[in-house]
């Protein structure tokens, strides 16, 4: 029996499904979505339920939407509201027939209040005709590989034909967020527009700012058969993480809003606690020495080349340091590659350095190669080394299991 209602064992950690002798249960998250993951901006899926199955996805569809747009008009020419547009049902940005704002505004009232009106403002100002946008948008799913989306409409509103999975929105996500206006507009939390010769203020309907720090964004959705969704982005200590919420409480009651802030607040906090940069090497960290072949005495000590920190999840495991280093011959001159360590996590690479050695040496003179040649054929005699053995420093290993220190993870409460 589990310990907690919301953590079950189809749910995967790393693609691998939970298995409490690995992951204890009261670290496995718990969150009440019924489609949800959790994914690094690198691409690392770090925790997932139900990811590959459809699912309505309601306002989130805006992300799209706002992708076609900027990738296709300049945000500074002015769009025009059709009576359509005006009218269109559901969440609105205000807008009137006659209007007129800069594409810039419009996509403004499309994430921050989530404007349906502003959706099919921007679709037909982009392609004429709502029907052409969608076409868009569905060429634009394939080409980022999103397989299993079929979009109907730019704006979310339930339709059987419109559907997505956990898995296509880590790729729409992750794109989205490389687009420097959607970045921006996304991380407000309120803002004013001009729109038809007069001012809009709206406030954003992500608030999951009031609840952690590092938030950037990025969307909700509601609809009946979404029930209430949520992507949510935030980035901590060189670490930016996508957290998606599908059907997160059921629509039918209003006061299951929250739930999606505190499904995504609870992935985030814990992808923060478990993926995160670990400093590999840094460029003072002596490896060894190396001996120098043509020399009995003699050896350089070996650096690397760079300092190396990369983000990394510790349930993947250890990482393995795999050092070589070359059988040097000849003169050695600072900052000379002499070898490359490479860093392994589960049989995954995860960075590879040089290694550079740390002074000049020159190679032996004719009379010193005498000396070198008569002192080894004496030491042969004795059994001794014929030059200086090379020595590693480094351990094999770099345990990670150590969770850095978890922030402060105060709970929602209800929001609209």
């Amino acid at each position: 029996m589990l310990a907690y209602a919301d953590v079950r064992p189809s749910d995967t950690v790393a693609g691998v499904p939970v298995n409490f002798t690995l992951i204890p249960v009261d670290d496995a998250p718990d969150v009440l979505a019924e489609y949800a993951g959790l994914v690094a901006s690198d691409g690392t899926v770090l925790w997932e339920r139900n990811g590959a199955e459809h699912v309505a996805m309601a306002s989130t569809t805006k992300i799209m939407t706002a992708v076609i747009a900027i990738e296709n008009f300049d945000p500074n020419t002015p769009v025009y509201v059709t009576y359509g547009a005006a009218n269109t049902e559901g969440t609105s940005a205000g807008l009137q027939e006659g209007d007129t704002a800069t594409m810039r505004d419009m996509l403004i009232g499309l994430l921050v209040p989530s404007g349906n009106d502003a959706a099919v403002c921007i679709a037909e100002n982009v392609a004429g005709t709502e029907f052409a946008f969608v076409d868009m948008m569905n060429a634009k799913a394939a080409a980022l590989g999103m397989k299993n989306t079929h979009f109907a409409n730019s704006h979310g509103l339930d339709d059987d034909e419109h559907y997505t999975t956990v898995q296509d929105y880590y790729l729409l996500t992750r794109y989205a967020m490389t687009l420097p206006l959607f970045r921006e507009i996304v991380a407000m939390r309120e803002a004013t527009i001009h729109i038809g010769g007069r001012e809009e203020t709206f406030s954003s309907t992500n608030v999951l700012w009031d609840y952690m720090p590092d938030v950037i964004g990025i969307k909700t959705g509601t609809e009946v058969n979404a029930g209430y969704c949520l992507i949510a982005g935030a980035a901590r200590n060189g670490v930016e993480l996508y957290a998606i919420i599908f059907h997160s409480g059921g629509y039918e009651d209003a006061s299951n809003a929250w739930f999606r802030f505190e499904d995504a607040q609870t992935l985030l906090e814990w992808g923060f606690k478990h993926y995160r940069q670990v400093e590999l090497i840094n460029s003072s960290q002596l490896v060894g020495t190396m001996g120098l072949s043509d020399w009995v005495d003699k050896s350089v000590e070996v650096y690397a080349s760079h300092p190396v920190t990369v983000a990394t999840f510790d349930y993947k495991g250890s990482i393995n340091q795999e050092i070589t280093l070359t059988d040097w011959s000849g003169a050695i001159h600072q900052g000379e590659k002499v070898g490359s360590i490479v860093w392994s996590q589960n049989g995954e690479i995860l960075a590879t350095d040089d290694l550079i050695a740390a002074t000049n040496e020159p190679a032996p003179g004719f009379f010193e190669g005498l000396s070198i040649w008569w002192t080894r054929l004496l030491g042969g005699c004795s059994g001794d080394a014929a030059h200086q053995s090379t020595e590693i420093l480094l351990p094999n290993t770099i345990d990670i299991s150590t969770p850095t220190p978890e922030a402060s993870t105060d709970t929602p409460t209800a929001t609209g």
